[in-house]
């Protein structure tokens, strides 16, 4: 079977995985000179993305065409009949969407020292080094091209992206930086590093309007908090550029005969199903989202075009290899009443993990009883809704649900009929007759291992609905988030279950002998997988020999996704993949050895 696969980013990548290892052949059209997508132009994810590529780039079942389009398209009782712009033909049993997003180019706002997040991306690529000297204050604005009237959606990427480029900041610098938001959606880890860098003097501002004027010197910024507008200065300025669909499907969507949305993504008939027969659509063909959510959809769509998706399901159920779990339902208040509050606010940032799933099922809530002639507040100190979520979240406010956000020192509480929102600029009481906290639900989180802890890193070797060797996780204990992403997930994961078996994954090794113990690796990894350890270390001084003790980094394979990030950062090179001779050992040695990494 031939599968042709539009896009060469990582969800195209990821499908072509799958596709390759059931025997099926691949074709991956790139309309680019280069594969990666929008991920190849991450300074910090290239080196990801190639050695991802790398463990099929040369598969024999494998053709990559580069620089080339679609210019037709005829369907065939067996599929495709698909004419390139080079006037090749592919014949193709199926098709693949994976053709990705397409960054939103901020040109009312860029200068000299204000940069898009990928520009400074570029400045602060982990093997350049310290910062230009100016780099002395730098403001991070966060929705730049999203939640607009032009485009309603949230990016789902910008606010973790930011977190994580700050954390690169301060690895390497030691600037003043203040981060400018509507809401801080934040996924899993990142709301520890939020807490973190507030506490290093990080400022999180709540600005919802900005203006910029550029000089020589710096940016001067004008931003309204609380209604008063205020001025401050700047050396530098970055974006965080949202993502939009890319232009290109709009063609493709003409020429294969699937649908497109009201904003410009593909339409799923069931999930990562197009409703043209034989397409499939994976990654940001979708939606905006990360990077592990492109990958498992990819490994899904992978599934869905060469295997019988039910007949997998059924056999992993049976095996015991799918790990899931209902989530919690929002209690609706009961009786007659003419107000309700609902509280969405913790200052426990690994409760806060949870805002996703909370923030949906209270604006669900809350417009029920809207529509019953409620009054209804909710009270937020984030409202985590990204992607589709966002025009939910807006359409509840048109419909009268009163959405009041908690600054920097207020509190909540609430007693007697009411909620009382307290601190430096104000003082508020309002009528409640019923509360519904976030704490009432939080025992249902408690002493479970949810895999939104690493939701939002880039596990590029690795799997992204499975955390140990031995299950699948999907649903509420993958990511508590929106229902639409259950049905993806258990798709993904039978993707993963393919590609596990026989698998046995080779982790980075360290040379212990060359290791200065710089902990440049350490810092890097998102798994917190290495430690740097004191060992002993024989010396030869004048012919003498002699032992110390010295820092050498470890790697500890159980908590190792072989995603390469400590090999890209390593600046002296002492922290490799085995090479294909070493690889080819191992490999002989694990034909006699069971593995226990095989699912």
């Amino acid at each position: 079977m031939n599968v042709l696969i539009l896009g060469g980013g990582i969800s195209g990548v990821s499908a072509a995985k799958v596709v390759l290892k059931e025997g099926h052949r691949a074709i991956i059209l790139e309309s680019t000179p280069e594969l990666g997508g929008t991920m190849a132009r991450i300074a910090n994810c290239r080196i990801g993305f190639k050695t991802f590529f790398d463990e099929i780039k040369d598969h024999p079942n494998l053709e990559v065409i580069r620089g080339a389009s679609v210019t037709a398209a005829r369907k065939e009782a067996d599929g495709f009949s698909v004419t390139l712009s080079d006037g090749e033909v592919v014949e193709a049993h199926r098709v693949i969407v994976a053709a990705g997003l397409s960054p939103y180019d901020p040109v009312e706002y860029k200068g000299k020292r204000v940069l898009t997040s990928l520009e400074y991306d570029a400045r602060i690529d982990q093997k350049n080094g310290e910062l230009p000297e100016d780099f002395t204050k730098i403001g991070f604005f966060l929705c730049v091209g999203s939640r607009s009237k032009e485009y309603p959606l949230c990016s789902s990427v910008c606010c973790s992206y930011t977190i994580r480029e700050v954390k690169w900041t301060l690895q390497r610098a030691k600037p003043e930086i203040a981060v400018f938001y509507n809401d801080l959606r934040l996924f899993g880890q990142e709301f520890y590093l939020e807490k973190v860098y507030r506490d290093a003097g990080v400022r999180f501002v709540r600005a919802n309007s900005r203006y910029f004027e550029e000089d020589e010197e710096g940016v001067t910024v004008r931003y309204f908090v609380d209604g008063v507008l205020r001025e401050e200065r700047f050396n530098y300025i970055v974006l965080a550029i949202g993502l939009r669909p890319n232009p290109g499907l709009k063609d493709l969507s003409a020429l294969f005969g699937f649908s497109l949305n009201e904003y410009g993504f593909v339409v799923e008939e069931e999930p990562l199903v197009t409703d043209a027969p034989g397409v499939f659509a994976c990654g940001g063909a979708l939606e905006p989202m990360n990077i592990k959510d492109s990958i498992m959809t990819g490994f899904g769509a992978g599934v869905l075009a060469v295997k019988d998706a039910d007949l997998l399901l059924a056999a992993a159920r049976e095996d015991g290899l799918i790990n899931d779990e209902d989530p919690p339902e929002i209690t609706m208040p009961e009786g007659d009443f003419g107000s309700c509050a609902f509280y969405l606010g913790t200052g426990d940032a690994g409760d806060a993990m949870f805002y996703e799933y909370m923030s949906a099922r209270f604006i669900e809530a809350a417009r029920k009883l809207n529509e019953a002639d409620k009054t209804v507040y909710i009270v937020t100190k984030n409202t985590v809704m990204p992607s589709y979520d966002e025009v939910t979240f807006e359409k509840a406010r048109r419909e009268g649900v009163i959405i009041i956000n908690l600054e920097e020192g207020e509190n909540f509480s609430a007693s007697d009929g009411a909620i009382h929102i307290g601190g430096p600029g104000r003082d508020l009481t309002l009528a409640a007759d019923r509360v519904v906290s976030f704490d009432d639900y939080t025992e249902h989180f408690k002493g479970r291992e949810f895999l939104c802890v690493y939701r939002s890193e880039p596990q590029l070797r690795w799997n992204p609905t499975r955390w140990s060797r031995k299950k699948y996780h999907i649903g509420f204990l993958r990511h508590p988030r929106d229902r639409r992403w259950k049905p993806r997930e258990v798709l993904g994961a039978l993707g993963e279950i393919l590609l596990d078996r026989g698998e046995e994954r080779l982790y980075p090794t360290v040379a212990e002998e060359s290791c200065s113990g710089c902990g440049s690796c350490k810092n890097a990894c998102p798994q917190q997988a290495i430690d740097i350890m004191i060992k002993q270390r024989d010396l030869s001084i004048f012919g003498l020999l002699s032992s110390t003790s010295v820092p050498i980094a470890h790697i500890d394979e159980g908590a190792c996704v072989a995603c390469g990030l400590c090999v890209s950062t390593c600046p002296s090179d002492v922290i490799k993949f085995p090479s294909e001779e070493e690889k080819h050992k191992i490999e002989e040695c694990m034909t006699h050895v069971p593995s226990e990494k095989t699912a």
